[in-house]
């Protein structure tokens, strides 16, 4: 497959990846592709408020996927229709979380145990897509995909990416480490490439995913192992920046932090705003006294809070 238009996007992240991250992300960082955070499909069926506002959209062009995690087809049907009619562009299957909560209950990462059901679930979305866009009156494509890893304890990947090649999902994003690894150790991108290169004649695109630090190092992937393209992560928390290769100065980067905050409350006005302050955190780096004004900003309880502390540093901030 000649890779042409490769895809550098925002990958999912659980507790981060809301819209007001994605707003912002798409804002100043113009990745090709945003993913939600992941989203309970059983939580959403019961009509859970805290669930439902994980589908909060903002007002973008930029391709936005709604991720899912848990294990019955029936449902995903069901949440694949939802995201169809709220206007999102994919559904996305997580098949990789390491959450133990979420894989003893045969989510995530559980479903690399559990091949069969995995297909069943592609298979239930596709489903649901085709019944959508006709319910819908939707014209545009619809991108179903699914965010896995290597396997269970060591890698398999060959044997676990061709099971879920046989249902031709558009496209499979692989965290390069197993299950048993969570985040420690480095991703493995040699196999992400045995995942390209068994997905080579088929319709399935590969995203490879983990340890990516910069643009450069992201189009360095693409090229080595001939990806359509990568996500990045955690590299982009107070970063979203790293999409377009820009280093913001210190000024630029607290305008950000404080709009970031006031969509924060725009999108949740009954919210405490305390919740951001892991994002605050993400933003305050490479400059004097740096830890000083982080660990003044975990203390925040309003938006004149972080205007106040932030105003030490760059005056212009009222």
């Amino acid at each position: 497959m000649l890779i042409t238009n490769p895809i550098i996007g925002l990958a999912p992240m659980d507790g981060i990846t809301d819209a007001p991250f994605r707003y912002i992300t798409d804002i100043y960082g113009k990745p090709d592709i945003i993913y939600t955070e992941f989203i309970s499909v059983k939580g959403l069926i019961l009509g859970k408020p805290s669930i439902q506002r994980m589908l909060l959209r903002h007002k973008i062009e930029t391709k936005t996927i709604a991720q899912f995690f848990g294990c019955e087809p029936e449902y995903f049907y069901q949440v694949a229709l939802v995201a169809l009619e709220k206007g999102f562009d994919g559904v996305d299957i997580n098949m990789g979380c390491p959450d133990k909560s979420v894989f003893h209950r045969g989510g995530g990462a559980g479903l690399i145990l559990q091949p069969k059901l995995a297909k069943e679930i592609i298979l239930s979305v596709k489903k649901a897509v085709k019944d959508g866009k006709e319910k819908f009156n939707i014209k545009k494509n619809i991108t179903i995909s699914v965010k896995t890893r290597t396997g269970y304890k060591k890698h398999e990947t060959k044997e676990w990416i061709s099971h879920l090649l046989e249902v031709e999902p558009d496209v499979i994003c692989i965290h390069a480490r197993t299950f048993a690894q969570k985040y420690s150790g480095l991703a493995d991108w040699s196999q992400i490439g045995i995942a390209a290169d068994l997905a080579k004649n088929t319709k399935t695109k590969i995203f490879g995913n983990g340890d990516i630090k910069s643009r450069e190092q992201a189009l360095e992937r693409i090229k080595e192992f001939n990806l359509a393209g990568v996500l990045i992560g955690r590299a982009a928390l107070g970063n979203p920046w790293i999409f377009r290769g820009v280093i913001p100065t210190t000024e630029e980067r607290f305008m950000v932090l404080l709009e970031h905050c006031k969509k924060f409350v725009e999108f949740f006005p009954t919210a405490d705003l305390s919740i951001m302050r892991k994002h605050l955190a993400w933003y305050v780096k490479d400059f004097p006294h740096a830890a000083e004004v982080r660990n003044a900003l975990m203390q925040v309880k309003s938006i004149d809070d972080v205007k106040k502390i932030l105003s030490t540093v760059v005056p212009s901030i009222q």
